[in-house]
């Protein structure tokens, strides 16, 4: 009692509540993920295994916060789609399908029409909606030659969303999509990452459990997407052109097929599943999970409070020089790293910066440094227009090999023959051009 007789301070009371509030949210959290591990423990063993008697019933009470479905691999083709549809959400009054012609052999999207082989005017063109039999078809591995891979169009009629994807592809897409995915757990957000369907690229989602501002989702798409390029030296800046919606508004000033956004292929492609594609991985060692509707089952979706909160922590991406003639803020001690003793430069026709040695923060801050925000992107957004091969960061910047970069110099000037990969690696040299 003489204890509680000292908190008479009503901020230190507040600070107190806010933090039991926190510890209390974080138990139920906790407490639902363990109910979800006994209920997959008992479907996995038919509901009578030995090591694990006790069955849970799936009351509402039950779920977890955001009443996520439950599907497992026993589970029957309502259950899983019912989970899928869940997760999986966007526009649902048109889709896409992937088209490969025999005859070209050019092969792509396009939104389902009817009677799709005749040229028409925009107005006139007869957009098929995605039901549940158009999702049956994809989940199910193809019969009678008959192969339906369905593209779900994010954005919704309000420039809101219900998922964020992020794309990698490219030589280093595993390690570019690990390390997307580490960021993400660290920020609290449970990511889920799938091979492409080409095998060689990755998508990492993540969901809302009710439509969210599209600018928001993206707003923390670019956030993670800047502390991933801070842990690997090596992303490039196009990654920030890879999210899935690709712009904060719908483009209705655009042609037809740009209308709705741009598209992105659902996974559990049936067809893709035979080949070991469209499949939801450990990142750390891109195996598939053995069951991939119980570990979707698993996901954590954000709700619109810890979406406003990740906005807040992100802010805006920093790229190029200060527009104010102003220094930017001192950084914190460590957060770039540490930098080597002596860091060679070259003063040309460009400024060459050798990155031997650098720590991965300081290649990162260097990235952003030499690159600005593109106003041609944000003037074809702000008027609805689609943004499509329109990058929202303008980089000033190429990589060159040492090898080569050391034959230029001895050749008395220019940057020589530059090496214009997405990746960074170390020892290769940083190219800003000068102002």
């Amino acid at each position: 009692m003489d204890l509680w007789a000292e908190w008479d301070d009503p901020v230190e009371l507040r600070m107190r509540l806010d933090a039991a509030l926190v510890e209390i949210a974080e138990l139920r959290e906790e407490n639902d993920q363990l109910k979800r591990l006994l209920r997959q423990r008992t479907a996995a063993s038919g509901g009578r295994g030995a090591a694990d008697p006790v069955q849970v019933p799936a009351m509402p009470g039950d779920l977890p916060q955001d009443s996520l479905p439950y599907a497992d691999a026993s589970s029957s083709p309502a259950e899983k789609l019912a989970l899928f549809k869940a997760l999986f959400v966007g526009r649902c009054d048109v889709y896409a399908t992937r088209f490969f012609s025999r005859k070209s052999g050019r092969h792509g999207w396009s939104p389902a029409e009817k009677a799709f082989w005749r040229k028409r005017d925009d107005a006139e063109r007869e957009f098929l909606p995605l039901s549940d039999e158009v999702l049956i078809a994809h989940l199910t591995r193809p019969a009678g030659g008959r192969d339906t891979h369905v593209g779900l169009y994010p954005m919704l009629a309000d420039d809101t969303c219900q998922l964020l994807a992020c794309d990698f592809d490219g030589a280093d897409w595993r390690g570019d999509a690990a390390t997307y995915a580490e960021a993400c757990a660290e920020a609290g957000i449970s990511a889920a990452a799938e091979i492409s369907r080409s095998g060689a690229g990755a998508h990492v989602w993540m969901f809302f459990t009710e439509p969210v501002l599209a600018a928001s989702a993206r707003a923390i798409g670019m956030g993670l997407l800047r502390e991933a390029i801070a842990r690997r030296g090596t992303m490039s800046l196009a990654s920030y052109d890879r999210l899935f919606p690709a712009q904060d508004s719908l483009p209705v000033n655009a042609a037809a097929r740009f209308r709705f956004g741009n598209l992105i292929a659902l996974p559990l492609h049936g067809g893709s599943r035979e080949q070991g594609t469209t499949l939801f991985c450990d990142p750390r060692t891109w195996q598939p999970h053995e069951d991939q509707f119980a570990f979707l089952s698993g996901i954590r979706r954000l709700r619109p409070v810890e979406v406003d909160a990740l906005v807040k922590r992100f802010g805006q991406i920093d790229a190029g020089p200060s527009v104010t003639g102003r220094l930017p803020a001192k950084p914190r001690k460590g957060a770039l790293g540490v930098a080597p003793q002596q860091v060679d430069a070259r003063l040309g026709a460009m400024l060459a910066i050798s990155t031997e040695g650098m720590p991965a923060p300081l290649i990162a801050a260097l990235k952003h440094l030499a690159a600005f925000h593109n106003p041609e992107f944000y003037r074809r957004q702000s008027m609805r227009y689609s943004t499509f091969a329109t990058p929202a960061l303008r980089a000033l910047l190429r990589r060159q090999r040492p090898r080569l970069a050391a034959a230029a110099a001895r050749a008395g000037g220019g940057s020589g023959r530059a090496d214009r990969g997405s990746g960074w690696r170390h020892g290769d040299r940083y190219h800003g051009a000068r102002p």
